[in-house]
């Protein structure tokens, strides 16, 4: 008998897909995910006790554990803020360095910090800082560059175990006493414009969150505010700055001049008015504070 002629018998596994069955699987997966999330999109924060206006000053793009970075300002800004009353904070992202990209071995050596202390300083800073805390976002150096390593951010899960961390572009209902504010948050928006360093903010409430009276971003390390009326509403966008006054990656690509200034913004608890001022200490003197 020809080897040809031998017939073939097996148990061959034949593979059984129903489309249905799959989606509910999926469907149930992902609720499971949700459930375990600790960050989100949305959020409603109530700020004071209702009889004052509240300040918030947005921060970021402090770069901690970088070389370049102005830690005398960042140490005494951390006082003014903790002695400050009827001031609160929201963190835009780039707190610490974190450059384990690869993308340059000079941007590593002027890491003078690795990411192990980084952690354990931001943990420490954190806690400290936590009473004055609003909500948090995510970012491009810590955030971004461990999940593109290591598919989890340990600076991310620290943020949203002590605030409302928003993993994208966030919106927020912020109420003071009888008045209620729609932001919108993220480190970074789409857009950009050599002139005008509002255009991003302005840019997305315009076109993605037009029931939005205030953006808030990081980044581009530029601080400014602008506000202007889009028809019939007022808005006001914001750009924070960095205390990294002294980076090779920005005066080779932005400018040779970074300020490490942090506009601020008052709400008002009776009528609904905000107000942005150029820095903290503006607003103190304004203030009496």
């Amino acid at each position: 008998m020809k080897l040809a002629d031998v017939p073939i018998r097996s148990n061959k596994k034949t593979a059984e897909m129903d489309w249905r069955e799959w989606t509910e699987h999926l469907e149930r997966t992902r609720e499971l995910y949700q459930r375990a999330a600790q960050t989100q999109t949305f959020a409603e924060i109530e700020l004071g006790n209702g009889k004052h206006p509240v300040c918030i000053l947005p921060w970021s793009d402090i770069h901690w554990g970088g070389r370049g970075v102005d830690y005398k300002t960042f140490r005494s800004s951390t006082e003014e803020i903790l002695s400050t009353p009827h001031l609160y904070v929201a963190l835009v992202g780039d707190l610490v360095e974190f450059a384990i990209k690869l993308r340059s071995v000079a941007e590593i050596c002027a890491q003078v910090v690795g990411p192990d202390k980084q952690v354990q300083f931001l943990e420490n800073w954190l806690d400290e800082l936590k009473p004055k805390l609003i909500l948090s976002t995510w970012d491009n150096h810590p955030v971004a560059r461990e999940e593109a390593q290591a598919g989890v951010s340990l600076v991310k899960k620290m943020l949203a175990q002590r605030t409302v961390m928003f993993d994208g572009i966030g919106e927020a209902k912020i109420k003071v006493g009888k008045q209620i504010y729609n932001t919108v948050w993220s480190h970074k928006f789409r857009g950009s414009s050599y002139l005008n360093p509002a255009h991003a903010g302005q840019r997305h409430m315009r076109f993605q969150s037009p029931h939005s009276e205030i953006a808030v971003m990081g980044d581009i390390h530029t601080p400014c505010f602008s506000v202007y009326w889009d028809g019939p509403v007022k808005r006001l966008s914001i750009v924070a700055g960095s205390l990294n006054t002294d980076s090779l990656y920005a005066r080779r690509h932005f400018s040779i001049y970074t300020q490490p200034i942090y506009p601020v913004m008052e709400l008002n608890h009776e009528i609904h008015e905000f107000t942005p001022f150029t820095s903290l200490g503006e607003w103190r003197r304004r203030r009496g504070l």
